[in-house]
């Protein structure tokens, strides 16, 4: 059954084209390769504050059909972009990101997932620990989302790429944010647990076939602000992804100096000893350029002249650490 589907046609060292697309090398072509929504603005469907006149976040690229079968059904193949382990595989239609599956990738001492949603089906051979290589399929684009409704026509592969926040930390939040009632279906690969960056990122620079390219990646993603909380607890974000650290943890640091991007993805994590500097969240290093996504995504809110933490801001703190803010 696999024999019938073509490797992707866009392949670099190491990294695939999560479908026969070609990925983009250009924001011409970029027009061309994403599914746009109802809006019919190409944009809508990149990264970033592109819906509801930029007032809504869209974390990550949604990939365009161009195969249909007899029945006038896509049919188009959706693959690995690089290798790594199955870590989620959601076969039910529950949820904004319908049936979709997780990967987990390791890349000079970081870990980081991709992520294949609103999937018709995933091929029954991927399951939770199998391990893929780059450019091996994963299943066929569809339209699966209980939340949203995507419209024949409209089908694609929402892909994102990005770093886990949290793990019991974030369960914890999950339970005391949400009703009983609003089961968690997925985990700790809930959605609100996902960071992601622009795929644009991740494309270009792996082009340039760097083993540890990942490193490399957080340099090009924009400093937007940095963040200091007075936390005592080592995250696990960087327990499993040491690479994100500026350098290395001694003993008992009194508070993090985090890095972030307008859209809250975590860049670095340093830890801090100079225990009467911070009693509270201090956010410093505010870049004007990234102002107005940063508020507009809830990052950063300026009050009585000085820049405090958002809502969104509070939830992502409250996911690596584990504490209420």
């Amino acid at each position: 059954m696999l024999g019938v589907f073509l490797l992707p046609a866009f392949s670099f060292s190491a990294i695939s084209s999560p479908t026969n697309l070609p990925v983009p090398k250009s924001e011409g072509d970029l027009s061309l390769y994403i599914q746009p929504t109802v809006s019919g603005k190409w944009i809508s469907g990149t990264f970033g504050m592109v819906r509801n006149a930029g007032t809504r976040f869209h974390e990550g690229w949604d990939i365009r059909a161009v195969k249909r079968d007899e029945n006038k059904k896509v049919s188009d193949a959706v693959y690995a972009v690089m290798e790594g382990q199955v870590v989620y595989v959601c076969n039910s239609n529950n949820g904004s990101y319908g049936k979709y599956i997780v990967l987990e990738h390791r890349n000079s001492a970081i870990r980081f997932y991709s992520l294949y949603a609103h999937l018709d089906r995933i091929f029954p051979h991927i399951t939770k620990g199998y391990y893929l290589s780059s450019g091996e399929v994963i299943g066929i684009m569809g339209n699966t989302s209980s939340v949203y409704e995507i419209k024949p026509g409209f089908e694609h592969l929402h892909f994102e790429v990005g770093v886990r926040l949290g793990g019991k930390s974030f369960i914890n939040w999950y339970d005391r944010t949400f009703e009983k009632d609003d089961s968690n279906y997925h985990s700790i690969w809930n959605g609100f647990n996902l960071s992601g960056m622009d795929p644009s990122i991740f494309f270009r620079m792996a082009r340039k076939k760097d083993s540890c390219f990942f490193s490399e990646i957080l340099k090009e993603i924009p400093l937007a602000f940095s963040v200091h909380v007075p936390v005592t607890i080592v995250p696990e974000i960087v327990k499993h992804s040491p690479g994100l650290l500026s350098k290395p943890i001694g003993k008992n640091p009194v508070a993090w100096k985090i890095l972030f991007s307008w859209s809250g993805f975590p860049k670095e994590f340093t830890p801090i000893y100079d225990e009467g500097k911070y009693k509270e969240i201090v956010i410093e290093n505010v870049s004007e350029k990234y102002i107005q996504n940063s508020v507009k995504r809830g990052m950063i809110v300026f009050k009585d002249g000085k820049y405090t933490a958002g809502k969104n801001l509070k939830n992502i703190l409250e996911i690596i650490f584990g504490e209420s803010f």
